[in-house]
């Protein structure tokens, strides 16, 4: 069923995506406002779901820029799952969605492919995105992790490609600080954390959050012993790898974030979310049989639901 529907890229599983994203963010609202729904909640609904369809476009985008038939469909599925599982309490605003398209297009410049080129403009364009979203939380320029993965490649180590980084970073941060002064009289964004503070706070009192935290434990292990050369034959793409870097860093930080609460407001695990939804699909994608995956998939569903619903006393178990 599932299995044979996201077997392949293509315009019937972009549709099926968004409809799945839409039941499953609505069944999300009904269980957060105890069974209440309005038709605000339902209008706004439709637009995180095509916010989340567009993420998972740029994600298939940047394992095969020609989005290949054959591989990547899985992540239409992975995504929607991802949502049942994660706790969403109305976490999602615009800032934060500038953060995850910001991070999105910076997933997809970091897998471009090079051709033997050097990745002089790659890197000076990751230098101005991460600073652009550094400037919201200070603690996102652990970001920078990702250009740094250039210079660990010898034919990409040049002093030129340091200098143009260090460039695009000061250029930006100048231009940033310029307009916060002009706007607020202040040259930088105030609302950032304080770092090593309470570290996981309440978490062992916070039992929503469980679904989630077993998520992120089976993500990380994935990313740990999944085979890169088998993703890489997957999707037909010598660089195919470079996504799979980019989301195990993201997925690291994301967990750092949770641990040393370095987030802003709500939304503790809000980060870890694409990255997971990656890894689950791989995860998903690893499984040969379509009937097995098919169980993966149902098992994953009527727990997430009965979860929610019982965390919200809609249902007694």
């Amino acid at each position: 069923m599932f299995a044979k529907i996201f077997k392949r890229v293509s315009i019937k599983t972009f549709i099926v995506s968004f409809f799945l994203c839409f039941i499953f963010i609505v069944f999300t609202a009904y269980c957060f406002f105890l069974g209440k729904l309005t038709q605000e909640s339902v209008i706004r609904t439709f637009g995180l779901s095509f916010l989340l369809v567009m993420s998972t476009f740029l994600v298939s985008l940047s394992e095969n820029k020609n989005l290949n038939r054959r591989f990547g469909a899985i992540h239409l599925l992975s995504f929607p799952l991802a949502l049942l599982l994660f706790n969403w309490e109305g976490v999602f605003d615009f800032k934060k969605s500038f953060i995850l398209f910001g991070l999105l297009f910076s997933l997809n410049i970091f897998s471009s492919d090079l051709k033997n080129k050097q990745p002089s403009g790659q890197i000076f364009s990751l230098g101005i995105l991460i600073t652009g979203i550094s400037f919201y939380n200070y603690y996102l320029a652990f970001f920078y992790t990702v250009p740094l993965l250039f210079f660990l490649e010898s034919q990409y180590r040049k002093r030129m490609n340091g200098i143009l980084l260090l460039a695009s970073i000061f250029l930006t941060l100048q231009f940033l600080m310029a307009v916060s002064y002009l706007t607020t009289d202040n040259f930088f964004y105030e609302s950032t954390p304080i770092v090593f503070k309470n570290s996981f706070n309440g978490l062992s009192h916070n039992v929503s959050e469980t679904p989630w935290i077993i998520t992120i434990i089976i993500s990380l292990i994935i990313s740990i012993f999944y085979r890169p050369k088998e993703y890489k034959f997957s999707v037909e793409k010598n660089d195919a790898h470079r996504t799979f870097q980019f989301m195990t860093v993201w997925l690291v930080i994301s967990i750092l974030f949770r641990y040393f609460n370095l987030h802003i407001g709500k939304g503790e695990w809000l980060l870890s979310f694409i990255p997971s939804a990656f890894f689950l699909g791989l995860g998903i994608e690893f499984i040969k049989k379509d009937k097995l995956k098919d169980v993966l998939i149902i098992i994953i569903i009527i727990t997430a639901v009965l979860f929610k619903l019982h965390l919200n006393s809609l249902f007694s178990l």
